[in-house]
């Protein structure tokens, strides 16, 4: 990590202008992690702008940036528009929460920046981002979060506690409330927010789901099917998610009795399928999403397909399951 920090800080001060920006359709994990790094930027006196989302946030995300912006903390977004149409001075853009060109929230700035630095936590993949000053990798971290509130602690640097707030947030939503991908060290970093001004009871509240979000949840896992015994498979239909959604409904699944292990499908762009799998240990789902292209850990993995629709990924998925299983 202080490698990655050591090179953070050495392009921030050699650029004049840093852009950050995350993947399309933002969460809280993405953009929390974004708002952070921004005010990092600007504690070491440069330029900084944020691309605008193009596509609906999060109703978590939505409600987080709200309450910042009633609180006066306020963010220098731009859109896509706006930066192709500037004339930077030395820029450097960093890319936050993806490494997938097809992913991020903008392709058009990807090709626009040269200079470019990749942060993730998702498994490593062929198609990815080339051409980086540097690239980080982890899919041992929980979240962008985890990634950003360790730079904030060895820059020993103190932002206002509500970013601190919804930085919390989404490190709760990317490891399913402490559930899964969690490690001393996320503990460690989920403590030091909360010791560094994140409300407990106020993320909350920005967490809280609107009830029809909830209801189509579950329409989507009542038409679940038990592909084999004690495994539960789930689709959602042809328009385009988020990961956290279909994430949120891998997890669900895994809550009914003597299931073992879980998996959802769902479109994340018009060209991506993502499945996300969820196991008690029993499973080895890192080894089914390996047969998909992916991967990850024995209780936590995922796959990406291109080119595929959702009940397409469903009959390839359910054969792998079988022949792996039975």
């Amino acid at each position: 990590m202080r490698e990655l920090f050591e090179i953070l800080n050495e392009n921030i001060k050699k650029h004049d202008e840093i852009i950050i920006m995350t993947h399309s359709r933002p969460d809280l994990d993405g953009m929390g992690s974004s708002l952070s790094l921004y005010k990092i930027v600007l504690s070491m006196g440069k330029k900084c702008y944020i691309v605008s989302p193009q596509k609906k946030l999060y109703r978590s995300l939505d409600k987080g940036l709200k309450l910042l912006s009633d609180n006066k903390i306020t963010f220098n977004f731009k859109d896509e528009e706006d930066i192709l149409n500037r004339k930077f001075n030395k820029p450097l853009l960093i890319i936050l929460d993806t490494q997938k060109p097809e992913l991020v929230e903008s392709e058009k700035i990807l090709n626009f920046i040269n200079d470019k630095i990749v942060i993730d936590h998702h498994i490593g993949s062929l198609d990815t981002i080339y051409n980086t000053i540097y690239k980080y990798i982890d899919a041992n971290k929980s979240s962008i979060v985890e990634v950003i509130a360790e730079y904030l602690e060895y820059l020993n640097l103190k932002i206002e506690p509500l970013i601190m707030t919804v930085l919390l947030a989404g490190m709760v939503i990317d490891t399913s409330s402490f559930s899964i991908k969690t490690t001393a060290k996320t503990f460690d970093m989920a403590a030091y927010l909360t010791k560094n001004g994140a409300d407990f009871v106020l993320m909350q509240d920005i967490l809280k789901e609107p009830k029809e979000e909830m209801v189509k949840r579950y329409e989507y896992i009542s038409n679940s099917e038990e592909v084999v015994k004690d495994v539960l498979m789930c689709k959602m239909d042809e328009n385009v998610h988020g990961n956290v959604d279909i994430a949120l409904l891998a997890k669900e699944l895994l809550k009914f009795e003597d299931i073992k292990a879980s998996f959802a499908i769902g479109k994340i762009s018009s060209k991506i399928v993502g499945v996300s799998a969820r196991s008690m240990g029993n499973i080895n789902v890192s080894e089914i999403m390996e047969k998909l292209g992916g991967g990850g850990h024995l209780t936590d993995a995922a796959a990406q397909i291109k080119g595929k629709t959702v009940d397409e990924v469903y009959t390839m998925l359910k054969k792998i399951i079988r022949d792996v299983i039975e």
